[in-house]
């Protein structure tokens, strides 16, 4: 299954933002691309040339290695991290325990998620990965003899092999960090983010608002550690939050746990995140607007629907009538 390439190339990864394309690819000792390189063209296409002698454009390569484990695209994006390249360390223990990890930065300023982001920093530790086994190709590398396995997770088509194990290891790794009590219903708000980060959902802060009164616990992921955050979730029955990065930490979420999704847009990806794991997802449809610019909001009377059906109830008498007149 792990296809092995002798004398292979690795060209340098760049992403164009404004051409939206990005460039980093694996070739053979001919000069031919290898295809299994490429990823699927998301918000940007793959803009590698069939030949080694295109994409080196005159460069000559700058480094050297005798063996190494190609593992695709190293994510900055926490949501695509979490989808494609942690899915990619399911081949590390393929390998011998001193192989280089070589990766293609995937970042607009070529930024290593291992080194320069706290969740990419904290996912090695908590696999147990020396970050110097980490190589990125932000130069043109040869290698003697490259070992390269097929993706893991597909942009377009999703899950291809099962990595559960890889996600299964880190909750276990966090867990057993700092075991202890948990909230068993969590909201994830995006209250926090940066403005433009924030939900395109109109009424998002009254709605998390009528969350924390049907008593879950709002977390602001951000603000936490990546192990804090996958504790979060693992010890969850229920995990609510708008569409969005945060949601796919369902990839640590027990089986048989449950997803409120609030809905601004149709995901794919956690729902498909949500199957491969066992996780039962339920939409809360936003309200459609009568015209595209304007806001979109969740319906409190179906939001309080759905939350009776999964066993949410709200307090009881008096107090029920109050919230109710306040915030719907």
């Amino acid at each position: 299954m792990i296809e092995r390439l002798s004398h292979a190339t690795v060209t340098r990864g760049l992403i164009d933002r404004r051409g939206k394309f990005h460039l980093g690819a694996v070739y053979d000792s001919a000069g031919r691309l290898a295809a299994g390189s490429r990823r699927a063209p998301d918000r940007y296409r793959a803009g590698d040339p069939g030949l080694l002698s295109e994409a080196l454009a005159g460069r000559a390569v700058e480094r050297r290695l005798a063996r190494a484990l190609y593992l695709g695209h190293a994510f900055t994006h926490f949501g695509h991290f979490l989808l494609e390249t942690i899915p990619a360390l399911c081949w590390v223990r393929e390998v011998e325990a001193d192989v280089p990890l070589l990766f293609h930065p995937f970042d607009e300023r070529g930024e290593n998620v291992f080194t320069q982001r706290r969740h990419g920093v904290e996912c090695l530790k908590l696999l147990g990965i020396p970050p110097d086994r980490i190589v990125m190709a932000a130069s043109d590398l040869a290698v003697e003899e490259l070992l390269m396995p097929p993706r893991p997770y597909d942009i377009q088509r999703g899950p291809l092999y099962d990595f559960r194990d890889v996600y299964r290891a880190l909750r276990d790794a966090a867990q057993g960090a700092a075991p202890g009590p948990a909230a068993r219903r969590i909201y994830l708000s995006r209250g926090r983010l940066k403005r433009r980060l924030r939900s395109r959902l109109a009424n998002e802060a009254a709605i998390e608002r009528r969350m924390a009164w049907r008593g879950f616990t709002v977390l602001h992921p951000e603000r936490m550690s990546f192990a804090n955050q996958i504790r979060a979730v693992a010890s969850a029955t229920i995990v609510a939050g708008v569409d969005g990065s945060a949601l796919h930490l369902s990839a640590f979420m027990r089986p048989g746990a449950r997803m409120l999704v609030l809905e601004t847009s149709r995901r794919r990806t956690v729902l498909t995140l949500n199957a491969l794991m066992e996780v039962e997802t339920i939409p809360v449809p936003v309200n459609k607007p009568a015209a595209p610019e304007q806001p979109r909001r969740i319906d409190p009377a179906r939001l309080d629907a759905i939350l009776d059906k999964v066993g949410c109830p709200p307090p009881p008498g008096m107090m029920r009538r109050l919230f109710d007149l306040v915030f719907r």
